[in-house]
């Protein structure tokens, strides 16, 4: 044991004495010279420091002058790539004079959402500006440029120049009906909203939990103010919503259609509490409601399609008395061969009620004489027509689309509309097809293939020989001219209901008029 304690103390001392040699030899290791700029471009930097102040050649850093060094980010310009990608990001969502807007409801398998889409006509480039998850797949949309004098009843009294807690809102708007009787409006100047802005019908979620409880499990809920029982809002529809149209006259007014048989007008500025009633409820369909469509100078006139085979034409200032008194003798009615698929009016020859159908016919009245002979009617597709739209620019162009996969364009300017070619847009069937009211030559179609396509018709040599030119100054004269003829809309309305009371309270003048009777009563 002792040998061993000797070795351990012998070889302690020879240790110590190798450590005061190397601290007697002098230190002659290279350091490599360091730059300030890169040590701050990886946030490695000297407190108050700047330019070349290290200890080494050229006043450039060491390794020794590290450990003065600190962590410094007040001197470090790290928001430049920052501040790119925000740029970035602001020129993504800003609009341009040369972007078109196109609002769409697209369905996947278990995700329903709406898309606002942006197409730079000047590079053809498509893009998704920005989407809205949706709770429900959607059915139909519609879109209003302004809702004034909108009431939000938490807004503070006096709010943006109103009374009694109400505010003034106004801009871009789209109703979206869906599987769910209930409507939502939401604000398409508003990115990333999380709810939309007010929700016409549809379930009363004020209930309490035991309400709800009751409900499920078999139990009547009592009817509290502004609620119908069953879990939906008072005045709600009760089943799916099919077509909606905003007014283009009064603005704050929208029509709705629904599966279960019912029209209903909404004033979205009327608004009880937390909740808003339909202004009033239509019941001249006897199945379901497809299309609706305002006329888009006479606000109080509302065309209605539906599966039971029938286009109407409805007074809205005669919509509540026709809805108290179940009286559809104020409702003028034309028949149709098939189920109604959709419904237009011709903005430029606005006597003009269009129609189609799934058996691919389209049919044209003039309202003056509604419910006789359509002025013209024509097969536009061999499998239906899904939609179709007329051309707000351009006089005489409509536009069909069909689940055959193609868009056809007709010329209505004579007689009997004329083919003018067709297109394959090769997203599946076709279900909508709209142009675009600042363009005239823009198209744009969805299908079954989750797909947009964009069709621009100015490099159409046919088209553009046929619309383009010669056609927008015969169009306009015959308009003008046409509208110099046309009588007022709301003295025809006012003259053939007279003519009906007369035609029901004289049997002699409907023995001597038998044959208009029946061309009137054509059904």
């Amino acid at each position: 044991m002792k040998e061993a304690n000797n070795y351990n103390s012998n070889s302690d001392d020879d240790d110590s004495e190798d450590e005061d040699d190397l601290a007697d030899v002098p230190d002659t290791r290279e350091y490599m010279p360091l730059d300030l700029q890169g040590l701050q471009s990886i946030g490695i930097g000297s407190s108050g420091m700047s330019g070349k102040g290290g200890s080494g050649e050229d006043g450039q850093y060491t390794m020794k002058d590290l450990q003065a060094m600190t962590m410094n980010t007040e001197d470090i310009n790290d928001d430049d790539d920052e501040s790119e990608e925000d740029e970035d990001e602001i020129n993504d969502t800003k609009l341009r004079p040369s972007d078109a807007l196109l609002v769409i409801a697209k369905t996947e398998e278990d995700y329903a959402s709406l898309e606002i889409n942006i197409f730079d006509t000047e590079s053809s480039n498509l893009y998704v500006h920005h989407d809205i998850p949706l709770p429900s797949y959607p059915l139909c949309l519609a879109l209003g440029s302004v809702v004034s004098s909108y009431y939000r009843p938490e807004s503070n009294a006096g709010n943006n120049g109103s009374s009694g807690g109400g505010g003034v809102s106004s801009g871009n708007f789209v109703a979206v009906g869906s599987f769910e009787p209930g409507i939502e409006i939401w604000n398409l100047d508003v990115m990333n909203a999380l709810e939309p802005t007010v929700v016409l019908g549809g379930m009363d979620i004020r209930g309490t939990e035991d309400d709800w409880m009751g409900m499920s499990a078999g139990k009547k809920k009592k009817s509290s103010k502004g609620s119908s029982g069953g879990g939906l809002r008072k005045g709600s529809h009760t089943d799916a919503i099919m077509g909606l149209s905003w007014n283009t006259v009064h603005q704050q007014v929208l029509a709705s259609g629904s599966a279960d048989g019912t029209v209903k007008l909404w004033d979205v500025t009327q608004c009880k509490g937390d909740y808003i009633e339909p202004s009033a409820t239509l019941t001249h369909h006897t199945d379901k409601v497809q299309s609706l469509a305002w006329h888009p100078s006479e606000g109080t006139l509302l065309a209605t399609g539906g599966y039971d085979r029938q286009v109407c034409l409805v007074d809205a200032r005669s919509a509540a008395s026709v809805a108290s008194n179940n009286n559809n003798a104020n409702i003028k009615k034309a028949k149709l061969l098939a189920d109604c698929e959709a419904i237009a009016w011709d903005v430029h020859n606005q006597q003009y009620l269009t129609a189609a159908s799934e058996d691919g016919v389209i049919q044209c009245w003039d309202v003056r004489k509604f419910g006789s002979d359509p002025v013209w009617s024509f097969v536009a597709h061999e499998y239906g027509v899904s939609d179709f739209c007329y051309n707000s620019q351009v006089p005489g162009m409509l536009i069909t689309c069909s689940i055959d996969k193609t868009v056809a364009l007709w010329d209505t300017r004579k007689s009997t509309p004329e083919p003018c070619g067709s297109k394959e847009m090769n997203v599946g069937k076709l279900y909508s097809v709209r142009t675009y009211p600042s363009s005239p030559w823009l198209l744009a179609c969805g299908g079954s293939g989750n797909e947009l396509a964009i069709w621009d018709m100015e490099g159409e040599d046919a088209i553009q020989r046929r619309f383009a030119k010669g056609s927008n100054e015969d169009s306009n004269t015959e308009t003008a001219a046409a509208e110099k003829e046309e009588p007022d809309f709301e003295a025809i309305m006012a003259n053939n209901e007279t003519t009906s009371n007369k035609s029901s309270t004289s049997t002699k003048k409907k023995k001597k008029k038998k044959g208009k009777g029946k061309a009137h009563k054509r059904k």
